[in-house]
């Protein structure tokens, strides 16, 4: 049976006196606190203001150990993956106070401005885009395998999730249940274009590298100016990974021409086998991506009651359809083909597509 989640507002609220007792501990208990947003995993923030002038953010979470905490977001991790970032030269927030026991750190302001916040005011894009890119490659340069215990991306809940495009979005579609070994039938068409692909060169993954998980600081310098968040799920994997994620993203239109220019920037250096290499790989993971991501966010809306998330569905089928047409994706191509997938008329989602998802997809 699927797992019965609490309603996460329910959650919180529970939680007003631990909170509460945590901000008069550390001397922030009559700062003034506004709410700055949640995320896909059972957190939420509020920015705080010292009567002194000082600033900072309080994270709210799930704590470790939690029974349905999400997978990969523990504050562990966020902690010491931090900590790792900052001593590369990269900038993950300052961490001023903790109580992981309860789930709440307090943590360096990065300001209110991200980078698809600094998109939509007018900021430069290519520019916005090259300095994303540019961390990337700092990454690719200076994290070597070995140097943090991380977990294996292909032996991850992100690999497993791949299967989510059948999960959720086929029963959703079709209205109906879905049979026995469908899931398995649509795994090994990935497991058979993997394998007709060359070695990938494994490095640190974000797993969640976007512009809403980047924060603009132009008062800094260099790599400084990109305030990273949200990496407490990193791993180690395909180093196209993060890159797909960010050229291909499911919340923002990323122009042809940036998209094209960001990749030969990520790429200049290697060899013509290593790129080619790389930008068949990034071909690769970028639909098999935006295929669980089309699930998810189903799963996301019929599970825990975020439907904000759909609105994105119709970028991520368009980046999938366009995919489609290279040979590498042909199986991939062939088996939605032959399930009837559609992928330009998509699914109304609401509650009674519930009774459609199998026990085991939640």
């Amino acid at each position: 049976m699927s797992q019965v989640l609490p309603k996460i507002q329910d959650w919180f609220d529970s939680r007003t006196a631990l909170r509460v007792s945590f901000l008069g501990r550390i001397g922030w208990g009559e700062a003034l606190s506004v709410p700055v947003g949640d995320d896909c995993a059972f957190r939420r923030y509020f920015r705080m203001k010292h009567s002194d002038g000082r600033t900072a953010i309080l994270m709210e979470t799930v704590p470790d150990g939690t029974s349905f905490i999400t997978p990969g977001h523990n504050m562990n991790d966020f902690i010491r993956i931090g900590a790792y970032l900052t001593g590369m030269g990269l900038h993950a927030p300052a961490i001023y106070e903790r109580d992981i026991t309860h789930g709440y750190l307090l943590l360096e302001d990065f300001g209110a401005t991200s980078f698809k916040a600094a998109l939509a005011s007018g900021h430069d894009r290519r520019g916005l885009y090259e300095l994303a890119t540019d961390v990337l490659c700092h990454l690719r340069v200076h994290a070597r395998e070995g140097d943090i215990v991380l977990p294996r991306y292909y032996e991850s809940h992100v690999h497993t999730a791949r299967r989510r495009l059948v999960d959720w979005y086929m029963p959703c579609q079709n209205r109906v249940k879905n049979p026995d070994g469908l899931v398995e039938d649509y795994l090994a068409v990935w497991d058979s274009i993997e394998a007709d692909l060359p070695p990938v060169k494994q490095g640190f993954l974000h797993i969640d590298y976007h512009f809403e998980n980047l924060m603009w600081m132009p008062e800094r310098d260099g790599l400084m100016r990109a305030g990273i968040l949200d990496y407490q799920g990193a791993m180690m994997g395909p180093v196209s990974y993060d890159l797909a994620n960010l050229l291909e993203d499911a919340r923002v239109d990323v122009p042809e021409d940036i998209r094209a220019s960001m990749l030969d920037r990520f790429c200049d250096g290697m060899s013509a086998q290593e790129e080619h290499d790389f930008r068949a790989w990034y071909r690769v993971l970028a639909t098999q991506f935006h295929c669980r991501v089309l699930g998810q966010f189903i799963r996301l809306a019929l599970r825990d009651g975020k439907f904000r998330y759909i609105q994105h569905m119709p970028r991520v089928s368009r980046y999938i359809e366009r995919a489609l047409g290279d040979p590498v994706l042909a199986p991939l191509q062939s088996w939605l083909t032959r399930h009837d997938v559609r992928l330009d008329h998509l699914p109304d989602i609401d509650e009674s597509c519930r009774a459609f998802i199998r026990d085991d997809a939640f």
